[in-house]
């Protein structure tokens, strides 16, 4: 008889399994590294692919309790974005809310590439995103959304399908007349509540939302694209200071615009393609002596209220645009000098420029927030870059000297000491030096010394002139190359002392006297004065004179003497130097 055969068990059906949860991934997605200026930055982008010429945001605000805070503040409820582009057909608007659907997926000639960066965006910063879009007049408005909540409790599994509807009322005016896309975030926890649980009040929103757009859109702002916050329309912030559309530029006494240090284009190898070529260029500038104020210790952190207006204090880095937009403004290590302790940098712009086809060359992220440029392109880029900054700080210190000594000159800080000298004429011995002189030379060194102390105020000059000449020796402030930290020049009865204000004795030790003369301390013994510092000043001025003098009673002091002023000059520069390191 046969064994009979076992008969095998049946296995249940398995499980489907989802490439994704949804709802957790979706969760998790919303720390995408998105800020809300970034985020907001996405739907601008689409607008503009949209070929969108103008753009309007809304916020719409309420007054609650936020996280931690005892009281109500006034947080962002709603924000809303339209524009007049082309908008979407019902198939395109049915499939724009899907990660991962692009019309222009992996293109490389506008700003979106992947199909990510708005619904990122979005849900970095809110539950609810609501599209509302058409492409005709004669079309009613087409809707769709997603929501977080409804989507994490099961009764959101798919993207509804665009439905006809009408635009909000307190929406109507963003988007175009005609055409256009309209995106509303609600439901916005993330721009209502920072980190840490505190409420963030809505006016910082507006305020940081208007600096963000001015200066990573205004490429677009200058050639005429026209974005509103609020029914504001903003204005270019343009880092280069060389855009006339600036709200700087408008009134009948226009800001004047920088100067170019360098306009430089390079080609660079495509990686998607090897065998072609695209350009990068640099642009750098150095800001309008208008806007270059003077160096001082006493200066505050951020400037003057006009550098602050025009947000000079923040200019401290370079911007990296991509398709005409900034992805990344900051320190490039590697490619800039170290930043110096002193805010020099400020005082010039400097831009690099790339289509997105080098996106991989500038390692740029898709949330399109920083770049860091390869190691190849980097040593390209500090090749042009480093060695214009150093150019751009020279002319910066010496421009500022030649500030400092044209202050010191109308302010007559030398004046005390030369009266004091004046005094003592008849009792000191009589210079021999410079006796020679003609008439005609003495009067030229004279001239020229009086055209120096009046550059700014030239009706004084045939006074200051007369001074000069009726003194026996004065100190003339002016800047100079060198290692020299001051030249006489002998005129018989006359002495003309020629103090360099780019000598680091100058910088470190008598600049910052003067400094403290200017901003005595309310418990300085000695301040009715002119305070301990006005005490030292006077003293070292005294001590220059005097020396000038004491040079006069050779008939040769100019060339017996200038070899020890020379050593003198050097042994002090290299002193001060050591003593500033310590």
């Amino acid at each position: 008889m046969q064994a009979r055969r076992p008969v095998p068990r049946q296995r249940p059906p398995a499980p489907t399994v989802h490439l994704i949860l949804a709802d957790k991934a979706l969760n998790s997605l919303r720390a995408s590294g998105h800020d809300y200026c970034s985020a907001v930055g996405e739907l601008f982008d689409n607008s503009l692919q949209a070929n969108a010429n103008v753009i309007r945001l809304r916020i719409f605000t309420e007054k609650r309790h936020v996280g931690r805070n005892s009281r109500k503040t006034e947080v962002v409820e709603r924000i809303a974005i339209g524009d007049d582009g082309y908008g979407m057909d019902a198939e395109v608007l049915h499939r724009a809310l899907q990660l991962g659907y692009s019309t222009r997926y992996n293109d490389r000639s506008g700003m979106g590439r992947f199909g990510v960066g708005a619904k990122l965006a979005g849900i970095s910063q809110s539950q609810r995103i609501q599209i509302y879009s058409r492409q005709q007049p004669t079309c009613p408005w087409l809707y769709t959304y997603i929501d977080l909540a409804e989507i994490h409790n099961g009764s959101m599994t798919s993207i509804p399908e665009p439905s006809a509807t009408d635009l909000p009322v307190d929406c109507k005016g963003l988007a175009g007349s005609e055409h256009g896309t309209l995106v509303v975030w609600s439901k916005t926890d993330r721009l209502a509540e920072r980190d840490g649980g505190k409420a963030r009040e809505a006016s910082t929103v507006e305020t940081e939302l208007v600096k963000y757009t001015a200066r990573t859109f205004r490429k677009f702002l200058d050639g005429g694209i026209r974005i509103d916050i609020n029914d504001t329309s903003v204005r270019p912030h343009d880092p280069l200071y060389l855009m006339t559309s600036t709200l700087f530029h408008q009134g009948p006494n226009p800001d004047p615009v920088a100067t170019t240090l360098i306009e430089e284009e390079f080609d660079w190898p495509v990686p998607s393609d090897p065998g072609r070529t695209s350009k990068v260029r640099v642009t750098m500038t150095l800001l309008p002596e208008k806007f270059r104020f003077r160096r001082r210790p006493t200066d505050r952190p951020g400037g003057s209220d006009e550098a602050k207006l025009r947000r000079i204090h923040e200019n401290e880095g370079i911007s990296i645009m991509r398709a005409s937009r900034e992805v990344c403004f900051g320190y490039l290590a590697g490619i800039q000098p170290a930043i110096e302790k002193i805010k020099i940098d400020r005082w010039w712009g400097a831009e690099i420029c790339f289509s997105p086809e080098l996106d991989e060359c500038f390692q740029v992220r898709n949330v399109k927030k920083g770049a860091e440029p390869i190691e190849g392109l980097r040593d390209k880029l500090e090749s042009i870059i480093f060695k214009t900054v150093v150019t751009a700080r020279k002319q910066l210190l010496s421009f500022w000297e030649g500030q400092e000594a044209e202050h010191h000159r109308q302010r007559g800080i030398h004046a005390e000491a030369e009266e004091i000298a004046s005094k003592t004429k008849e009792l000191s011995p009589k210079p021999q030096a410079g006796q020679k002189t003609t008439e005609e030379g003495r009067d030229q060194k004279i001239r020229e010394a009086a055209e120096a102390l009046t550059r700014d105020h030239p009706d004084r000059r045939e006074e200051v002139e007369q001074e000069i000449r009726n003194r026996p020796v004065i100190i003339v402030p002016q800047s100079w190359p060198g290692s020299e930290l001051l030249e006489v020049e002998h005129l018989g009865s006359t002495a003309i002392v020629k103090l360099n204000v780019r000598h680091p004795f100058y910088r470190e030790v008598y600049a910052k006297l003067l400094a403290a003369i200017e901003q005595p301390q309310p418990d300085d013994a000695l301040n009715g004065h002119g305070g301990i510092a006005q005490l030292a000043q006077v003293g070292l001025d005294l001590l220059i004179l005097a020396y000038a003098r004491a040079e006069g009673m050779r008939t040769d002091a100019c060339e017996y003497y200038s070899d020890l002023r020379s050593y003198w000059s050097v042994h002090l520069k290299n002193m001060v130097q050591e003593w500033k390191k310590t």
